[in-house]
């Protein structure tokens, strides 16, 4: 074999809760993950010799910056295998959202140079290897639907949850930096809440009574179109939403396909001066 395609899966965060900051400058958090429809393509390709890595659209001023890069570097040298591969992404997930597009570029890239070279990393290795380059890779090395996250959300509990959920999910068309709406928190984090629970959602309806984001506070703030985006789902469509990860992405949840698409129609003609020529809107579900 020398080459294989995968896909990398875009994640909401259903739940956000920021417990505690920590000595290393990041945050606990407890948060609830689902893995959704949205997704990059990536092809990993085994070449002579060096690392290549190409993308269709422009995510960082080097190629050895961007976190693809950086996860294929990171599992040859781990392995101490001297192989060259080339790296090639489709960009479906926007950049900088909230929607854990880089760091599924880099779990693709870890698993499949992991099946590609033949190189027997266990998945738990696989993990620790993906929390060195970002919080959110060890959920998508996980590879289940739904997943609690604690420590960073690299500490993972998987759930088994037989349920697809679709989602309007909005990207109002700019970029939101995660260390930013972090360093934007204002109450006290010194208490760590580590009891902090959650009743798993049955269906829609449980699940839209429990999404909720400590973050969304400080990214409308920061960017005040958030804001009445979410006031425009409600209004337009008596849909709750919230802001997925640290954000700009929004979502709601509607309870079919059907209604998910009727609801994009409307939210087309009611939204369309909010978003501007940037923003777009998607219709996804949970990836099984």
């Amino acid at each position: 074999m020398n080459s294989i395609e995968l896909t990398a899966p875009a994640k909401v965060n259903l739940v956000l809760r920021v417990l505690s900051k920590r000595k290393d400058s990041y945050h606990n958090i407890y948060t609830l993950f689902e893995r959704i429809s949205l997704a990059d393509h990536i092809k990993i390709t085994r070449i002579a010799r060096g690392i290549t890595v190409v993308c269709d659209k422009s995510v960082t001023g080097r190629p050895q910056d961007n976190i693809a890069y950086k996860a294929a570097e990171l599992i040859l040298k781990t392995a101490k295998v001297n192989a060259g591969i080339r790296v090639e992404i489709k960009k479906r997930i926007p950049i900088a959202a909230g929607l854990g597009g880089g760091s599924s570029d880099a779990a693709a890239v870890l698993t499949g140079i992991n099946k590609l070279l033949n190189l027997r990393i266990s998945k738990g290795k696989l993990m620790r290897l993906g929390a060195k380059l970002g919080a959110d890779v060890p959920f998508f090395i996980f590879d289940t639907p739904f997943a609690i996250g604690r420590g960073v959300g690299d500490k993972l509990q998987k759930l088994n949850l037989n349920k697809k959920f679709f989602h309007i999910l909005i990207y109002p068309g700019f970029k939101v930096a995660t260390k930013d709406v972090y360093r934007g928190l204002s109450r006290d984090l010194t208490n760590n809440r580590g009891g902090v629970r959650i009743t798993l959602p049955k269906d829609w309806n449980s699940l839209e009574r429990l999404l909720h984001n400590d973050l969304e506070a400080v990214v409308a703030a920061k960017k005040p179109v958030i804001g009445i985006i979410i006031k425009c789902l409600a209004s337009s469509l008596g849909r709750r939403a919230i802001v997925s990860g640290s954000g700009p992405s929004v979502f709601c949840l509607c309870p079919t396909r059907k209604e998910a698409m009727k609801a994009r129609v409307k939210l087309l003609h009611g939204a369309a001066g909010i978003l501007g020529k940037r923003g777009q809107i998607f219709i996804v579900e949970t990836k099984r």
